[in-house]
This record gives C-alpha cells, structure tokens and sequence, in this order.
C-alpha cells in the first residue's frame, strides 16, 4: 500500500487546522508530521499561547469555530467546558463575549486530539518539538528531506510551511546597540517581564495595534501605574467592536469589478452613506465587504497595490482589525487620566543615559523633534512580513535555495492561489506549500481565523487528492 507522508512545519493555528482537516478526510495509509520547535507554542503558536492577565480574542465567540460548516462549535464547546474555567470564564458563557485567547488555544488542542482520535486505523500524527533548519529535494525526486536540529532527519512526499507570522524586527534607530541593553524587550508577549516590572515605571510602546492594546490592558490588570507612551506613524488605534450590528445587504457586484483604489474607497465611503442612513453602521458595511477583499485586490495592478498600502493601509486596519468596546473603554480612561499618551510620530533614535532611555522622536504634523525618557522600550510593532530579513534558519535554507521567494510587495511568499509555493523564477515547487499569513500577497486578508480556516480545509483536500483548490473555497 502506498505511503504518504506529509510534514506541517509549525505548530501553530495554520499548521494544527491543516492536521485537524487531514486526520478528518484521509483514508488511505498517510502519516502526518506536525513540527513545532517551542513547546508551549503546539497547537496554539504565538497568538493562543501567552498567559498575560488581560490578552481577549478581538472577535466575539460566535466568529470563532474552527470550521465554517458548524459556526456554533466554538460556542457549544465554551458551554460545556466552563466548568474547567471558573474565573476566566463568564458564567454562563454568550456568544458576544471575548473569550481569553489562551481558551481558545484550548480548543484548538482539543480538536486536534478529537480528530486524532477518530481518524482513520492507516493514519497517524506524529509530533514533534524539534525545529527544522533545513530542507532539501532529494536526487531525482520530488520528495522532502527535512534536516532537524539535533541532526536527525524526515522524509515527506508533501511539506506545508504553516509558518504563522515571523518575529517582530527592531525599528531602525542609529543606536543600533540599544536593542542589546536591558532598557529594551523586542517582544511584548513575555510575562515575566511584566512581573518584574515596577509599577511605577515609565514605558514607551512601538506600535498602536492590537498588540499594544492587549499589552497595555495586561499591564493595567497587573496594577501598573508608570505612564505608558505609544508611538507610531499614525498615532491610530484600532476602532471598537460593535455588537448587535445587524448585517448589511450590500450588492457586491460594484465591488467586483476592476476599481482602482481610489474608486474602491469612493465606492466604500457611498456605500457607508448610504447604510447610515438606513439604521446601519460602517462596521456592518466593512463585514459585509470583507469577502469581495480577495478579489478586489487581485484586481489592483502592482503599483494600485503600492499605493494601497501606502495612502490606505493605515485606516483600513484600524478599522478591519478592531478592539473589544471594553478595551476601547480602557483606553479612553487611561488617555483621560494622563497615564496613556498616543503619539503620532517617528522614532528617531534612542540612547542611554542616567539610566534610562532616552527617545527622540520627530511628530507627525508639526515635524518638531521631541523627546521623551522612559525606563523599559517595548516592541509592539507586529510580525516582519519581508522574508528576505528573517533570521530563521529554515527561511534563510529556503531563500538560499530558491525554494521560496519574497512577493514583489514584500508582505509575505510568491505563491499560487492554492498556496503552492513559487521560485524567484515564478515556477511552481511541485509539493511544497503554504497558508495563512504568508499568503497575504495573493488574497492581501490572510491572517484571521476565517481565511485561515478555509485555506487549511482546501489544502488538506490538494494534499491528499490533488483537487481542492484554495481559490474555489474562498
């Protein structure tokens, strides 16, 4: 009987729902390997994993089922399991509320031990918590020999790189050596800094998204009372998440023709108009738009791309990726208050001196210089898109050999629709594939639950039978 054998690089959201979907749908002998080289990263990476005191999914629990098919699953599972949370958990649970992301780590777990448990007698999963520094084509062969860290070795037929968003890189600043010094944590997600941080202590934060926001009422739940500055480009937060917002019937046939950006955004705005005016919200307009994304990105030329995300990015963010109303609440007291301060700026450089860092930054509007002295800097910036500067070994292997490629926006790989990976030379890599977000230059939306979820469950499908393709599913 033949043997199929597919590995999943990363064991994160991306790499477990791929697993989950192959142990539901394969029949024949295949054994799946699912890699993940830090241990409390398995089945939930970065975004399930951390244990900070205030770290809310940033959409309700009814958006959350792992499969689209059965909405209610993330739901009806908190219901039954609440009992295992008694304090984290509101008592009963309601599909409107933000459930802790490390609960929803939980139930990623879960499924896959479920779908573990019931798959086929000829098929198996395989972890491991090792990292993959290399890969490489065998001789003569369209095969995969996976070299790992302690030198040992896989052979798969198939490789998936599930490789979630990369590590945040440091702001370029002419004191480079800063980032070494212990004035500076390149990473927002470690708890034990926040145990050992002083109440009192003055912090600058790089970044105005969610991160920052998650960090900032993490911070505030473990009594701190230092003042927090934020700094970024815009100086824009995420806007709140309304619930109760009844969905909007947009006619998505405008959208789908070939708009630039400037008509897209037109087109959006009258639409917004419109919707108001009949007792809607712009949230239910941007939620309805949300899948015609794909499509009218597809359509922007590589320069219409460009100066989206040059001239739109920016608003499109704060208003896509949007905060829960009792994080907005949050923030609003803090900013009132004075101990939150939200710069629109450019970070310039920073030293160290008396002890402390001390930050020039150049304001948005009126380019005065300004200057700011704090005692801890934090990276809240958000994942490196360009691959060409990760320092991953595996990435570093891969770019080496043209097994993968930068997209020409540097957002993420040159791949196909259904994520088969590209070289530089545009040519397919029989069996090497990807989802999520390195994706997000093909379909720009490419990180959430909801396209990663259908992304894994057309992927397990042309893994196994060479006919589902990613595009038809989206």
């Amino acid at each position: 009987m033949e043997h199929t054998r597919i590995a999943i690089i990363g064991g994160g959201l991306s790499g477990t729902l791929t697993a989950i979907n192959l142990l539901k749908v394969a029949r024949k002998k295949t054994t799946i390997y699912l890699l993940e080289k830090e241990a409390g990263k398995m089945h939930r990476g970065v975004a399930y994993s951390s244990r900070l005191p205030f770290q809310p999914l940033n959409v309700p629990a009814y958006r959350m089922s792992l499969f689209p098919d059965q909405p209610h699953d993330f739901v009806d599972w908190l219901s039954e399991n609440q009992h295992l949370y008694p304090t984290a958990l509101p008592q009963p649970v309601s599909p409107d509320d933000f459930i802790p992301r490390h609960i929803f780590g939980d139930y990623v777990t879960s499924w896959l031990f479920r779908a573990e448990a019931g798959a086929s007698q000829n098929v198996r999963l395989v972890r491991f918590q090792k990292e993959v520094v290399a890969l490489n084509q065998r001789s003569g062969t369209n095969d995969f020999l996976l070299e790992l860290e302690d030198g040992s070795q896989l052979e798969a037929q198939r490789v998936v790189l599930a490789l979630g968003n990369l590590a945040p890189t440091n702001v370029p600043i002419s004191n480079k050596a800063f980032y070494q010094s212990k004035h500076y944590q390149t990473t927002p997600w470690s708890a034990e800094v926040l145990e050992k941080l002083p109440q009192e202590a003055s912090l600058l934060l790089i970044g105005s998204s969610l991160t920052m926001v998650d960090l900032v009422g993490s911070l505030i739940a473990k009594g701190h009372k230092g003042c927090i500055y934020v700094v970024s480009r815009h100086g824009m937060v995420p806007r709140a998440y309304q619930l109760g917002a009844k969905p909007y019937p947009v006619q998505l046939a405008q959208f789908q023709n070939d708009l630039s950006p400037l008509e897209v955004l037109r087109a959006v705005r009258k639409e917004i108009k419109k919707a108001t005016a009949e007792g809607y919200t712009w949230h239910s307009v941007l939620d309805a738009l949300r899948d015609s994304v794909p499509v009218l990105w597809g359509n922007f030329s590589l320069k219409e791309k460009k100066q989206f995300l040059r001239h739109v990015r920016p608003y499109w963010e704060v208003h896509r990726h949007r905060m829960p109303q009792t994080s907005a609440e949050l923030l609003e007291k803090l900013e009132q208050k004075g101990q939150l301060k939200i710069i629109a700026a450019s970070l310039l450089d920073i030293h160290l001196e008396n002890n402390r860092a001390q930050v020039q930054l150049k304001e948005r509007r009126s380019h005065t210089r300004h200057h700011l002295e704090v005692d801890l800097v934090i990276n809240c910036t958000g994942p490196l898109c360009d691959y060409a500067k990760s320092q991953e070994p595996l990435v570093k292997n891969l770019l080496a050999q043209s097994l993968i490629c930068p997209d020409e926006l540097r957002l993420g790989l040159s791949a196909a629709p259904d994520g088969n990976l590209l070289t530089p030379d545009g040519v397919p890599v029989e069996n090497l594939y990807t989802l999520g977000p390195p994706l997000k230059s093909e379909f720009y939306e490419s990180t959430a639950l909801r396209e990663i979820r259908q992304q894994a469950a057309a992927l397990a499908g042309l893994l196994l039978f060479g006919e589902t393709m990613l595009a038809a599913a989206l």
